[in-house]
């Protein structure tokens, strides 16, 4: 029942909208005195516009050019129409964990969150752990890593523009069998292509639990 009710709200504006600028040329129209061959030319002309600002409205709304106002659902209108940013029609946004927990994993090595749950775009490959930015933007990064210490060790990792650091987060403990659970968030600006990922710093030791998770998403187009 709400669907129908934004439905019907929508068209209902549109309509307005459209019949404003119709009474607008017709009043114009009907206030000048001329041949019939110039009343058809204006009334083409009129027809012409219309035809224009329903085209226009219909891109604004949905970003397709052939968009018909008629068969426009309020409730596909595109998020970025009401400031959610997007890309190509699509909002840029991704979130994965690991599947399995790992061991055995050495200073500088590149973190892949390999179960992704949402992948917006597709600009996160699950395969290398690597998402590239596919716009200038400001965008967001949230890490969080679940870490297992034997003995005397450190879970260190960094957030990574282009291989510079953005953001880091450290646990550690001098204790045998310690679970430690950290994270982090960055907003940082970042270049259309730029690679970003997560790298391990300090380490030893250490194993990675899959609650370890990754995701990002873009706030605003630069």
């Amino acid at each position: 029942m709400c669907r129908c009710f934004l439905d019907k709200i929508f068209k209902m504006a549109a309509v307005y909208l459209l019949t404003f600028f119709v009474l607008l040329g017709v009043g114009i129209t009907c206030g000048q005195k001329t041949t019939n061959a110039t009343d058809q030319k204006t009334a083409s002309d009129l027809q012409n516009r219309v035809f224009l600002l329903e085209k226009a409205i219909g891109k604004i709304l949905t970003g397709n050019e052939h968009a018909n106002l008629t068969n426009i659902s309020v409730l596909k209108i595109p998020r970025g129409v009401f400031g959610i940013p997007i890309f190509n029609g699509t909002p840029v946004a991704f979130s994965a964990t690991q599947s399995v927990s790992k061991s055995g994993i050495s200073i500088g090595f590149i973190l892949k969150f390999d179960k992704v749950i949402t992948n917006l775009g597709n600009h996160y490959n699950p395969t290398d752990g690597i998402f590239i930015a596919p716009v200038h933007g400001l965008y967001m990064f949230h890490w969080t890593m679940h870490c297992y210490h034997s003995g005397s060790s450190s879970c260190s990792t960094s957030l990574r523009v282009n291989n510079a650091k953005k953001g880091q987060i450290y646990s550690g403990e001098n204790a045998s069998s310690y679970h430690h659970t950290g994270s982090n968030t960055v907003i940082v600006e970042v270049q259309a292509g730029n690679h970003v990922w997560i790298q391990t710093e300090d380490w030893g030791n250490v194993d990675i639990y899959n609650w370890s998770s990754f995701s990002g998403s873009l706030l605003s187009v630069m």
